[in-house]
């Protein structure tokens, strides 16, 4: 399934950016980030149901991958590196969705319903966004120790019900209902812990598991990988083991193949490089081409180490 079918970044030779920027600032060599893809001469990508942007750090993935997100108009949560000269260089960039799926492209100037819109059908993750859930699921857990610790006290050594009571402004009305609630489990001849513990869970509600960052990734993208639409990953890999990181790549590949899904990834993972059909650009070339994943400089690396130690995986690992 394709909703993206190519993206084209400006040219500063032959797109007359000379009369648009009588100053220059374009072609200056800090000005962030035109000069990212001409240096590369890259200047389209033409996609797959599964896209990768292969290359090493300070090679440009992530910032096309914002490139592309900015100007598809995609919801985004985490903040990315900018410049001021970040949205014009958006501005200038141009893409081609697909007739089938979005109708004729960009420059339409009906509004499209929602079913249609690139926009609301592109969804973006990065590895920021995975520990924004970590945290979030570490502070809501902490809250609710605090809470759990609190009515614990008052379990123990409760403190006198209110007197007063307003019921119009609601003062002292949810203490004293808590009150209540606290002596009804101490009180409670029978069952007394387990009374307490659904008073717990009633008031404060369950506490979630701990789980690893690795745990957290692949739960977040299977969250989000719930319905058919775009999917921009950026380095989705990051702290997955290598067992994570197989069923993630198995993931995108039955849901490119399914689940009416299209990926753009940029990454580092072998796994992920080696999934069957994947469409690779090397940024680390120049100019910017296709490539096999066995192609790879780095997949050359891994290569040169396993096949060097070959003798002591056959041997189990003896010395």
């Amino acid at each position: 399934m394709l909703y993206l079918e190519n993206f084209l970044f400006p040219d500063l030779e032959n797109d007359n950016l000379y009369y648009d920027d009588p100053k220059g600032s374009f072609f200056d060599e800090h000005t962030y980030p035109f000069h990212l893809t001409s240096e590369m001469s890259l200047w389209r990508l033409d996609f797959e149901p599964i896209t990768i942007l292969y290359g090493g750090n300070g090679s440009g993935k992530s910032t096309i991958i914002n490139v592309i997100s900015e100007k598809l108009g995609a919801e985004r949560r985490s903040m990315f590196n900018t410049s001021p000269y970040f949205d014009e260089y958006v501005r200038r960039c141009q893409y081609k969705a697909s007739q089938d799926v979005l109708g004729d492209t960009i420059s339409s100037r009906r509004r499209k319903p929602e079913t249609e819109d690139i926009s609301r059908m592109t969804t973006v993750l990065t590895s920021d966004d995975i520990f924004h859930s970590m945290q979030e699921l570490r502070h809501d857990n902490d809250r609710k120790l605090q809470k759990s610790r609190f009515l614990m006290d008052e379990y123990v050594c409760p403190e006198d019900l209110p007197t007063y009571l307003n019921l119009e402004t609601g003062y002292n009305v949810e203490k004293f209902k808590q009150g209540v609630e606290i002596r009804k489990a101490r009180n409670s001849s029978r069952n007394r812990g387990r009374t307490f513990n659904k008073l717990l869970l009633n008031t404060v509600g369950k506490m979630e598991r701990g789980f690893s960052n690795g745990e957290t990734a692949l739960m977040k993208l299977s969250e989000l990988l719930e319905k058919p639409g775009l999917y921009l990953l950026d380095e989705p890999e990051n702290s997955m083991s290598c067992e994570f990181q197989i069923k993630l790549a198995s993931i995108i590949q039955y849901l490119a193949r399914y689940g009416k899904c299209q990926f753009l990834i940029s990454t580092h993972s072998p796994f992920i490089l080696s999934m069957e059909g994947a469409k690779i650009y090397n940024l680390d070339h120049n100019p910017v081409d296709i490539c096999k994943w066995w192609e790879l400089e780095n997949m050359k690396h891994y290569f040169q180490l396993f096949h060097g130690a070959e003798e002591l995986f056959m041997k189990g690992g003896s010395r």
